[in-house]
């Protein structure tokens, strides 16, 4: 990490004053993996990293501006997020085909460009030793605790920080997430296990069912170890599942992390499919919120995808308590209410009976904070 330099400042893109721009210079252009949201209505700043990053599949800096998402803003937003990247690529000595572009906040507002330009100008200048935490600060932007952690095992490290709190429901929310290793990757190789660890982490998490315009997730390769592939993938899911709950369990409003594992499904897609539509269920999400121990709301979310529940074979069980086995279990509602009220993060298991397969799916509750929270975005 200690070779990892950053640089923040101040564009004024933030209401609070705060610093709302970080440049993040790596020690030498390396192998990554990014992930862009599949919104068709992208900021500028992902469509242009995403061409940039077609063309190399390699990394030596990103900045990123927060407070300002560069989206709606027309081709003039593709034109500003070339032009932050040109900026740093001067300051900084590197390629500007190597630097990649990151925005998050409100949609709309074209960026203020010449602040943002002496801002990079400004962050450039005064590089230091990469923080996580305050990298994470610097991003953030309703988020309200900085999301960032690390791993080692043996000589392998994995490393990363992120931001989120709202308009969550990824697709590769707003969430922008960086993970770093020290290990030695091909690009193939990490491409691959990239996607696998996607899929079950920032893919597998909702707040809102909201797919944000700017979702991002990199992986970038040090190089400078080897490591076992199958090592490598357990440690870079370890870290990004932390950082996935982090972002659900700052849901806005949120009081409870939703744990919602759909088991026994006869295969993993509707695993899956039956676990998302579980952990996105307002009902569901509300019911958690007012600690009601409501099967029938997960059954009927259960119910709701295109892959048929037979209703005599199924379990429902909160906290480990079996609610409902093809009929109800009224005796044990009180202790999976004791669970709800007692535990932040509230486990729902929808067992199917008639397979092998599973997915885990990360949701938050919904309260009356969330809605005054986005009614007050912009206002």
């Amino acid at each position: 990490m200690r070779d990892i330099l950053m640089g923040v400042s101040r564009a004024g893109m933030k209401e609070s004053g705060d610093p709302d721009l970080l440049v993040v210079l790596l020690p030498r252009t390396c192998h990554a993996s990014f992930l862009f949201t599949d919104n068709h209505f992208r900021s500028g700043s992902v469509i242009y990293s995403q061409k940039a990053f077609r063309r190399r599949s390699s990394l030596r800096a990103f900045v990123v501006n927060s407070g300002n998402a560069n989206c709606g803003t027309g081709e003039e937003g593709v034109r500003h997020a070339r032009m932050m990247a040109e900026k740093v690529g001067e300051v900084l000595g590197v390629d500007p085909e190597d630097v990649l572009v990151f925005s998050t906040g409100v949609i709309g507002k074209p960026l203020p460009l010449d602040r943002v330009l002496e801002a990079i100008k400004k962050a450039c200048s005064d590089l230091k030793p990469l923080d996580l935490e305050e990298a994470s600060r610097v991003i953030g932007t309703t988020d309200s605790f900085p999301k960032f952690t690390s791993l080692k095992k043996g000589s392998l490290e994995v490393f990363g920080f992120a931001k989120g709190a709202g308009m969550i429901s990824p697709s590769m929310a707003t969430m922008l997430a960086f993970v770093f290793t020290n290990a030695k990757a091909d690009p193939e190789t990490l491409r691959d296990i990239h996607r696998e660890v996607c899929d079950r982490t920032f893919n597998s998490i909702t707040v809102d069912n909201c797919k944000s315009t700017n979702d991002s997730f990199g992986v970038i390769a040090l190089g400078e170890v080897d490591a076992d592939r199958e090592d490598l993938r357990s440690a870079l899911e370890e870290v990004s599942l932390s950082l996935a709950k982090k972002i659900v369990e700052d849901g806005e409003g949120a009081t409870r992390v939703i744990k919602v594992t759909v088991r026994n499904a006869s295969m993993v897609a509707k695993a899956r499919e039956i676990a998302r539509a579980v952990a996105g269920s307002l009902l569901v999400k509300t019911a958690v919120y007012g600690r009601d121990p409501n099967w029938g709301r997960i059954l009927a979310a259960a119910g709701s995808t295109e892959f048929p529940v037979d209703p005599f074979k199924v379990r429902v069980f909160i906290g480990g308590h079996l609610l409902y086995d093809g009929k109800p279990r009224p005796e044990a509602e009180d202790r999976a209410r004791s669970h709800m009220k007692e535990e932040r993060e509230v486990e729902i298991v929808v067992d199917l009976g008639e397979g092998k397969e599973s997915w885990t799916y990360y949701s938050s509750d919904l309260g009356y904070e969330y809605i005054r929270v986005n009614a007050e975005y912009r206002t």
